[in-house]
Formats: structure tokens, C-alpha cells, sequence
């Protein structure tokens, strides 16, 4: 007998338009003039854009269009919107809301609004749905387990390919949506194997599917973290990827879809914390909470911008006996900043690919100490002729030339170096690293040419 997962009853997402200027200006003016046609405005509008919608209005209009929102599409709005924004939005819903939207959800998006429920919310959530407290609320929600869903379409090896196919028109099955790829089990959900869509349209309706499918599909654990997942879809061109226990039974799916939220949310998490910025930062949240989010981090480059003025502080009177000096360091500081950041964020991704090792290390960071010599041999040789001729003085020229060529090694070290570090004592490269490559710089900067200046030209 077909062995069939708990398979949650969705419909079909309604097509709706663009998110366009017109009709936001429009349910601005409903908002506030014409509440009544709010609900024809959100009718044109897919879910996702209506999420992108509720994360562009101002906190105190948010609720007026959450509860104008169409219950059957409420969860796919949910899911659709920012940690931050969900978080809130998830404050002013009832409990009969928070039940209408989970109801239409997969697993894997209800795990997520878990996460930002209140602890009644979770509660009732987790009795209207139990098995999502058993199959992922143990694992962490960035690793395969807690990216999975628990919809899954699996049969046995002994039937044919046209009892398949049957089975798949008959309209009394529910079946998970976008289907793309069939798991073949044995009686106690032991993966043996697998079918695509594709090829079941191809081969044979008489034979059975131990014969034509896949009996070594790519499979991953539930503890693997989710940006191995990410790497193993983009290695293998993957649509969906089998999540199994220690004993091989399968547990659920990781489709593209999520693993395309995945690369999209680690690119902007990069972004932000490189900024020095939270990633759960809501536009429209609430003053103090984005001062508390900022404030340390501005802490921080306060303290490496004091270093920075005292290096600068010691050779006060060198920079007071040659006025040039002023305008000059600034350049040699800058460069390097920019140069150590080129190195930096292509050791932060060769970490994120697991594409740097203890064995290639070393290579690589003798590659970025030849590259930031070169780099900076050529572009102290453009500002050593500049400032020859600008300021015709020749050994100005040669202390900027050393300068810019030191500074450039420092940076390629230092952005190679510190990403490293930070990952062996478990800091995560990309929020520390972009404040320590900065103050590298510009200490090193301006000491190496403050110094060479100090001892050539005064």
C-alpha cells in the first residue's frame, strides 16, 4: 500500500499583479480616506507582494492592511515578510488569524512563524499542528532540519510507473505542491531510492519502479548546516534534496525555493553586518529599538577612530613642519582601506564556500602578500610621481611611494589574516572583520608614512 506524509490541503496561489507606484499610491490614499477598498486593491496583488507591501508602510498602517488581507493567502503573505516586520505583524493578529494562516502553510514556513510567535500563539499553533514540534522544533533553524518540510510524496519500489502516474491524476490524493521529485521507500520510510517528474514522463508505464529509479540520490542529514545545503544545490543543480536520519529513513525536503531564501538572506546578512548593522533591523521600527540595534557598533569605530588620531597625534609636529603630509596620508589610508577590503570579502566567501582549508591556507595568503606588492608598487609609483611634481620635492615622493607599497601589504595580510582568526575562536568573519580591516589600515597608514616622513623629510 502507498505510503503517503501528512500533506497539508494549499491552493493555488492567485497570479495578481506588481506591487507597482500607481496602486501603492493607492492603498496609501485608501488607507486613509477609503478603508472599504482595501480589500479589491489587495485582490490584484500577489502574496509576496503583498508582503513587500506591508514592509514599506509605516508601523501604524501595517494593521489596518493586515486585516484586510484574504485569509486563504494570509500565510503565504506571513512568509514572505522580513523576521523584523513578521515579528510585529504577528502581534496584531488574532488567534483565529495566526490559525486561518498556518493552515494553508507548509511545515517548514510554519516552523519559521514559530519562531517569532508569542509564546500563546506557539502554543495553540503547536496544537492545531503537532507534528511540527516533533519533526523540526529540534533542530536549529539554520541548519537542514530546520529548513526541511515534512511534505513528501513517497511510494513503494513495487509499483509500476503507470500505477504512479495514476496515482498522481487522481484527484482524490492530496499531493504537495510543485512536485519535482518522487521518493521511492520501504515500509518503514527507508529511502531506496528516487524518480524526477521528468523522467517518469519518459520511460516505460510497464516497469516497476525499482528498475528505473535513482538508488543513490543525493541525500543530507537534518544537523548539516544550511549553507552546506545552499552549496549543494548550486554544485548539483539540484530541485530537491532528500533529508534522512542516521538509519536513511527520510524525514522530508529541502526544495529550490528555500535554498534560494537561504542564499538571498546569507548575502543580506553580509551586507548589513558589514555595515555594521542588524539584519533584523526593521525600517519602520520604533526609534529607540534602532538606536540599541546601531549604537554599539558606532561604540566600537569611536574607540578605532581614537586610535587612528593618536597615531596621527605623535607626529603632529612632523605633519606641522610639512603642511603636505595633511593632504597626503589621507590617500595612502584610503587605498590601503579599499585594498584590504577586496582581500577581505574574498576570504569571507572562500570561507562561506568551505573552499579554504589548513592545507591551502598559507598559498593563499603568500598570493594576496605578492598581489598587495605588486598592487602597491604600481600605484606608489603613480603618487610618488604626482607628488614630485606637484610639490617638487623628490623625497616626498619616495616616502609616499614606500608608504602606499607597505600599507597595500598590510591590508592583503590583514584582510587575508583576519577572517581566519575570527572563524578559529567562532566570531563570525562578517561582522567583526570590516572594522578591524579598517583600523589596520588607517593606523598602519598613517604611521608607516608619518614615520618614514618623520625620518626622511624633517
Amino acid at each position: 500500500m502507498a505510503e503517503e506524509a501528512h500533506i497539508v490541503d494549499r491552493q493555488p496561489l492567485p497570479l495578481g499583479q506588481n506591487l507597482t507606484e500607481p496602486i501603492y499610491n493607492a492603498i496609501l490614499k485608501a488607507i486613509s480616506e477609503e478603508p472599504d477598498r482595501l480589500d479589491l486593491l489587495l485582490s490584484l496583488l500577489h502574496p509576496s507582494d503583498i508582503a513587500d507591501l506591508l514592509e514599506r508602510l509605516p508601523n501604524q498602517h501595517r494593521g489596518i492592511v493586515l486585516h484586510k488581507v484574504p485569509q486563504d493567502i494570509l500565510g503565504n503573505v506571513l512568509s514572505n515578510v522580513e523576521s523584523a516586520v513578521q515579528e510585529r505583524l504577528l502581534e496584531e493578529m488574532t488567534a483565529q488569524e495566526v490559525n486561518a494562516a498556518v493552515a494553508k502553510l507548509p511545515s517548514d514556513d510554519v516552523a519559521d512563524l514559530l519562531q517569532n510567535m508569542s509564546d500563546e500563539q506557539a502554543i495553540a499553533t503547536l496544537r492545531l499542528i503537532p507534528e511540527i514540534q516533533q519533526a523540526l522544533l529540534n533542530y536549529e533553524e539554520d541548519t537542514a532540519g530546520g529548513l526541511m518540510q515534512l511534505e513528501t510524496l513517497a511510494v513503494p519500489q513495487t509499483w509500476t510507473v503507470a500505477r504512479l502516474m495514476d496515482y498522481l491524476r487522481d484527484g482524490h490524493h492530496k499531493l504537495p505542491n510543485n512536485i519535482a521529485t518522487i521518493y521511492i521507500t520501504d515500509p518503514t520510510r527507508r529511502l531506496l531510492g528516487t524518480i524526477s517528474l521528468t523522467r517518469l514522463v519518459q520511460i516505460n508505464t510497464e516497469k516497476r519502479l525499482s528498475e528505473v529509479m535513482r538508488t543513490d540520490p543525493f541525500t543530507v542529514m537534518p544537523e548539516v548546516p544550511q549553507t552546506d545545503v545552499a552549496q549543494m544545490f548550486e554544485k548539483y543543480d539540484l530541485i530537491a534534496l532528500a533529508v534522512i536520519d542516521k538509519n536513511n529513513r527520510l524525514l522530508g525536503q529541502i526544495t529550490i525555493d528555500d535554498v534560494m531564501d537561504v542564499i538571498l538572506e546569507e548575502h543580506h546578512y553580509e551586507m548589513m553586518h558589514q555595515a555594521g548593522v542588524s539584519d533584523e533591523e526593521d525600517l519602520f521600527g520604533s526609534t529607540m529599538h534602532t538606536t540599541q540595534k546601531r549604537l554599539p557598533w558606532l561604540v566600537i569605530n569611536l574607540f578605532t577612530a581614537i586610535l587612528a588620531s593618536i597615531v596621527i597625534g605623535i607626529f603632529e609636529g612632523t605633519i606641522q613642519e610639512l603642511v603636505a603630509l595633511a593632504v597626503l596620508m589621507p590617500i595612502v589610508a584610503s587605498m590601503g582601506g579599499n585594498a584590504g577590503t577586496q582581500t577581505l570579502t574574498v576570504t569571507i566567501r572562500g570561507l562561506v564556500q568551505k573552499k579554504i582549508t589548513s592545507k591551502n591556507a598559507f598559498s593563499l595568503l603568500k598570493k594576496e602578500f605578492l598581489v598587495g606588492s605588486f598592487n602597491g608598487f604600481v600605484l606608489g609609483v603613480l603618487l610618488a610621481g604626482g607628488t614630485a611634481v606637484v610639490y617638487g620635492n623628490l623625497n616626498l615622493g619616495l616616502v609616499i611611494f614606500a608608504a602606499t607599497i607597505a600599507n597595500h601589504i598590510f591590508a592583503a595580510v590583514s584582510g587575508n589574516l583576519i577572517p581566519l582568526i575570527l572563524e578559529r575562536r567562532g566570531i563570525d568573519p562578517a561582522i567583526a572583520s570590516g572594522i578591524l580591516i579598517t583600523t589596520v589600515t588607517d593606523v598602519m597608514g598613517f604611521f608607516t608614512f608619518l614615520g618614514l616622513a618623520a625620518l626622511i623629510l624633517v
